[in-house]
């Protein structure tokens, strides 16, 4: 079934995924991290028969923003709020309701309208709303058709086998892809550093993960994960800031985001940190109406809860160094020093400074003594595993990959078990 275009502009066979990819990792991924990635490399990896011609879009889905692009390229093209709202709009006339929807931050603008939550703890509950999304992406970003375009989704861990079938039916149904392929996050995050084997500890707005990748494959057994993310971070500031919230007034939430992402640090030493005078930390913040305030030990004492959760939040808190170091211990001996040596830092909260060398000085003393320990923190890791999505999706042996419409026609959507690693 199919047209001739997915046979044209889609590689053809069937191959193994991870086979295709480890004959290229020395000569193409070892070298073609996204750090030394360009679009003029691009050429070496496409050939007339590989892959589309106007080429794959990367979609990488999160809790709070969905970022979409290009493949090749070295950061996404857009990136919008995951928000989704419908209003109801009488229609003058006719005695029937039509259905708006509204995307991204857009969602907030318009009064009574029913938001809709695309996603909760990193996986995707409502498709209609992810698919509204993605066709908003497509038309209002990217300004691309997707019947043109290959799609790469990513993967997060621990995700229900049945959400693949469900990107399929999405990608090839309503979407009209001519071909996709769904790759783990921390797979692909791994891909972006320029390795194939890693702990990645990525710490997201909701959730954060231990996921140890051992050779391109994410090991489940030995995953960990804890609900100490960014949004607690957020709320915990909001209680520090408590005095102040008369001065914030209606700017509240956005601003405490603000205030985290531009003024937050994490101390080496939190107990001397607190000794220290306040005024040696002090740091003034300028809010939207022009009004400054100063920010002292709040600065340190917010990212702290990374390492040292509340005690009345409950065992699913623990500290990112000890989520690490479980997912470590269960690891067989023979590639635990591997691990040990790439610890990658990924995700929108882990960018604050200080963190990669408080995590390297945690780990070291909860591990056995004389354990070799590197943490790596590249600049742009809030988007490892999109970054990692556009290394894949151009990589000359990966090109034969994809699931094509036919495929998906012949098939059914239980192909993706088949097909994506």
């Amino acid at each position: 079934m199919g047209s001739s275009q997915d046979e044209d502009s889609l590689g053809t066979g069937t191959c193994s995924p991870m086979s295709s990819l480890h004959e290229c990792h020395q000569d193409e991924l070892g070298l073609r991290s996204v750090s030394s990635f360009s679009s003029t490399t691009i050429s070496s990896f496409l050939s007339e028969d590989l892959g589309l011609r106007t080429g794959p879009v990367v979609i990488d889905m999160g809790t709070r923003s969905c970022r979409a692009g290009f493949s090749g390229h070295q950061t996404p093209s857009a990136e919008i709020s995951t928000l989704v709202s419908h209003t109801t709009v009488w229609s003058k006339g006719l005695e029937e309701t039509r259905s708006e929807a509204f995307t991204g931050e857009e969602a907030l603008l318009y009064p009574d309208t029913e938001i809709i939550e695309v996603m909760q703890n990193g996986i995707i509950i409502n498709w209609e709303a992810a698919e509204t999304l993605w066709q908003h992406m497509f038309e209002h970003k990217l300004g691309v058709p997707p019947e043109e375009h290959a799609l790469l989704i990513t993967e997060p861990p621990l995700s229900p086998t049945s959400g693949r079938e469900n990107v399929a039916e999405v990608a090839f149904e309503s979407l009209g892809s001519p071909g996709i392929f769904m790759a783990p996050q921390p797979v692909l995050s791994t891909y972006a550093h320029g390795r194939t084997s890693a702990l990645v500890v990525d710490i997201g707005h909701v959730v954060t993960h231990a996921v140890p990748v051992h050779d391109g494959n994410c090991l489940a057994y030995a995953t960990k994960r804890t609900d100490v993310a960014g949004s607690c971070l957020t709320w915990y500031l909001t209680m520090l800031l408590g005095d102040m919230e008369h001065t914030l007034g209606d700017w509240l939430s956005p601003v405490v985001e603000d205030i985290k992402h531009t003024c937050c640090y994490v101390a080496f030493d939190f107990d001397n940190e607190c000794l220290v005078p306040p005024t040696s930390c002090t740091l003034d913040f300028t809010l939207p109406d022009g009004q400054t305030i100063s920010l002292s030990k709040e600065r340190f004492q917010c990212p702290e809860v990374l390492f040292n959760p509340l005690p009345t939040w409950g065992d699913s808190y623990m500290g990112i160094h000890e989520m690490a170091q479980r997912s470590l211990d269960l690891l067989p001996e023979d590639i635990r020093s591997v691990m040990h040596r790439n610890i990658l830092l990924c995700g929108g909260s882990s960018l604050f400074e200080g963190l990669p060398r408080r995590l390297d000085s945690e780990l070291a003393q909860c591990l056995p003594p004389g354990t070799e320990v590197e943490v790596v923190a590249v600049p742009g890791r809030r988007h490892a595993a999109w970054m990692g999505g556009s290394v894949l999706a151009s990589l000359t042996n990966f090109q034969s990959c994809w699931i094509r419409r036919d495929e998906y026609y012949e098939e059914g959507p239980c192909i993706v078990h088949q097909k994506c690693f």
